[in-house]
């Protein structure tokens, strides 16, 4: 029986290769890069829509008091004018230099939201560029990885057969074990003991599973889950 699986499992081998083949191909790197920055624009986009929104409102609000304070400048300098006696005059100049700085102070935080509203729509442009290309990368790389599929074609076809062919001699319940762990990327499966230890990884069995192991029994590693034997 255990013959049977590792036969399985070493035409199994030629199969794995050629998924990990299309795997790691650039091809498929570059889609799937490509698919997730596409993926991930409306995100970007929506944040940059509320920083710009957020920029906006401030801006706004920025120039509504620069607006009160020239109108409070203009109100001042008309009492400045009418002013009787030195006393009323010094603290009309005081106010006006105060309000000269607020305006100063206003202007400055208003020239600085509006740089922050330029990166934001000069990132926003960029974002649409790099997903238009984006979009472009993905069509030419899928169509690249669907032709290395199709080059593998007749090979993984030959694979399958082979490998349903030796699936009957294995026991179902074993090869069911087997599926499973193969359909959760674990790849080799079915080791040989080392000594009194897994063969994967090195983890010492216990008397209970090593007796099983003498009668023949298929056992899984309680630490790795790889499926253990030992040849008598």
């Amino acid at each position: 029986m255990i013959k049977d699986l590792i036969a399985y499992q070493n035409v199994d081998a030629k199969l794995r290769k050629i998924e990990s083949e299309l795997a790691q191909s650039p091809c498929r790197k570059k889609a799937i890069s490509a698919k997730n920055y596409i993926l991930n624009t409306p995100e970007t986009v929506n944040k940059l829509d509320d920083r710009a929104l957020q920029l906006s409102n401030a801006y706004e609000e920025l120039l509504r008091q620069q607006a009160s304070l020239i109108e409070q400048q203009k109100e001042l300098s008309q009492a400045m004018e009418k002013a009787e006696d030195g006393k009323e005059m010094a603290f009309l100049i005081k106010k006006a230099d105060e309000l000269i700085n607020a305006i100063k102070q206003v202007s400055s935080t208003c020239a600085k939201v509006n740089e922050d509203l330029q990166k934001v729509i000069k990132e926003y442009s960029s974002v649409r560029a790099t997903n238009k290309s984006a979009q472009a990368q993905y069509a030419e790389a899928t169509e690249e990885y669907e032709k290395l599929k199709e080059s593998f074609k007749d090979e993984r076809e030959s694979i399958q057969k082979e490998l349903e062919a030796l699936k009957s001699k294995v026991d179902p319940l074993l090869m069911e074990k087997y599926l499973k762990k193969r359909q959760n990327k674990m790849f080799p499966i079915v080791y040989e003991v080392t000594g009194e230890a897994c063969g994967s990884c090195l983890m010492e069995l216990s008397m209970l599973e090593k007796n099983k192991l003498k009668n023949g029994e298929i056992i899984e590693c309680e630490q790795c889950g790889k499926l253990l034997y030992k040849l008598n």
